[in-house]
C-alpha cells in the first residue's frame, strides 16, 4: 500500500506549524488500552507526545517509519528480515546515526535505560521476565508502553481488524490521527473490494498456510491466529482450523487445493528472497509423496516472506491481496 498522504507530519512538526506548542498540547493527555505479557489488558497514558522510542522488533520500526515518525526513534532492534525497499534509505539512516541496537534478540534492560526513553514499543515477547521484564516495571519508571494486537497471540480478535487498531492507536499517541485514519480508511477500502469479490466466488478454494522445519516436516498456522486468518480474509478456507506441526501424511490427508508457505528472508543475501522462496516451494515439490495433492500437482504453491504475514504492521494488508490474486487473479 501506497503512503496515503504526500507529508506525514509528526507531533513535533505540529507545533512548528502553529507556532505555540498549545495546539499539539491540547491533544494529551491519550490513554490507550495494550497489554502486559500475562496478555492482560492495560491502560497507558502519554501525557506528552514520545520523543525517544525503543522499538523491539522490525514490526513496529517499519511502522514508525512507514508514519513519517524517524526522529521519534530512539533505538531499533532485532531485525527478522530486509527492511521493506520503501522504508530502506529512511532505515539506513538510523544506522548511521547509532540507532540500530542489535540484529537478533533483544537488547538488556541497562542497555535500554541508558537510552532514556519515553515510550517501549514493543512485541509482547519482548516484555518476558528474561527480556526487558512486564510493562508495570516501565510504567512506574514513567514510560509508556504499547504491545501490538497480534504479537504472540496477545489479543482476543487475531485478525486484520486488531492491525487497524494498532495503527489507530499511533495515530492517537503521536498526534498523527489524520494520516492514520487515511491509512485505515484506504486500507479498509481495500478489504472491502476484496470481499466483495471473495462474496461473489461461486465455492472458495481450500487452503494451508504453513512453516517449514526441514525433514518432511511443517508447521501449519490455525484459523485462530493473525497468519492463519489472513488466508481466510483473502477467500479460502483455512483447513487447520487449530494450528500445529504437519507430518507429510498430515498434508495429504488435508488435500489442499493452495499452499501458502512462509520462509524467512535471508538477510545476508542480496537476492530479495527469490532463493529462500524457491526452497520453500522445492521442499513442498520435491516430496514424491505428495505430487497428487491438488495444490502440487496445479503448481498452486504461493511462498510468502515470514514478515508479510506474521504479527502485525503494515504489510499485512497488502499480503490479503495478493494471497486474493495468487488464488483467484486471472
Amino acid at each position: 500500500m501506497k503512503k496515503t498522504l504526500a507529508a506525514l507530519f509528526t507531533c513535533s512538526a505540529a507545533v512548528l506549524l502553529t507556532g505555540t506548542s498549545v495546539a499539539a498540547e491540547s491533544h494529551y493527555p491519550v490513554t490507550i488500552s495494550t497489554y502486559n505479557y500475562e496478555k492482560e489488558p492495560v491502560e497507558v497514558t502519554f501525557d506528552s507526545c514520545p520523543q525517544k522510542v525503543l522499538c523491539t522488533n522490525q514490526t513496529q520500526t517499519e511502522l514508525m517509519l512507514y508514519f513519517g515518525l524517524d526522529d521519534h526513534i530512539a533505538g531499533a532492534a532485532y531485525l527478522d528480515g530486509a527492511i521493506r525497499e520503501d522504508l530502506r534509505d529512511q532505515y539506513d539512516k538510523l544506522v548511521e546515526a547509532g540507532k540500530e541496537m542489535t540484529v537478533k534478540g533483544y537488547p538488556d534492560k541497562e542497555t535500554v535505560l541508558a537510552l532514556e526513553p519515553d515510550m517501549i514499543f514493543g512485541w509482547r515477547s519482548a516484555f518476558a521476565e528474561d527480556a526487558l521484564g512486564d510493562v508495570s516495571e516501565w510504567n512506574d519508571l514513567g514510560v509508556g508502553t504499547m504491545i501490538l494486537r497480534c504479537s504472540n497471540n496477545t489479543a482476543e480478535d487475531l485478525s486484520i481488524n486488531s492491525v487497524l487498531a494498532d495503527i489507530a492507536d499511533i495515530g492517537a499517541i503521536f498526534d498523527i490521527e489524520e494520516t492514520t485514519d487515511a491509512y485505515i480508511a484506504d486500507a479498509q477500502a481495500m478489504l472491502d473490494e476484496v470481499q466483495a469479490k471473495v462474496d461473489s466466488l461461486e465455492a472458495p478454494l481450500s487452503a494451508l498456510i504453513i512453516e517449514g522445519y526441514g525433514e518432511g516436516t511443517w508447521f501449519a498456522w490455525g484459523a485462530n491466529c493473525l497468519t492463519g486468518s489472513l488466508v481466510e480474509s483473502a477467500g479460502a478456507v483455512n483447513l487447520s482450523e487449530e494450528g500445529g506441526d504437519l507430518s507429510v501424511e498430515d498434508i495429504i490427508n488435508y488435500n489442499p487445493d493452495v499452499i501458502i508457505v512462509d520462509y524467512m528472508d535471508d538477510m545476508e543475501s542480496d537476492d530479495g528472497g527469490a532463493a529462500a522462496s524457491a526452497a520453500a516451494i522445492e521442499a513442498l515439490t520435491g516430496e514424491s509423496a505428495l505430487a497428487e495433492v491438488p495444490a502440487v500437482a496445479n503448481n498452486r504453491i504461493m511462498a510468502v516472506n515470514l514478515t508479510d504475514v506474521y504479527g502485525g504492521g503494515i504489510r499485512m494488508v497488502p499480503s490479503i491481496e495478493a494471497m486474493y490474486e495468487f488464488m483467484y487473479g486471472e
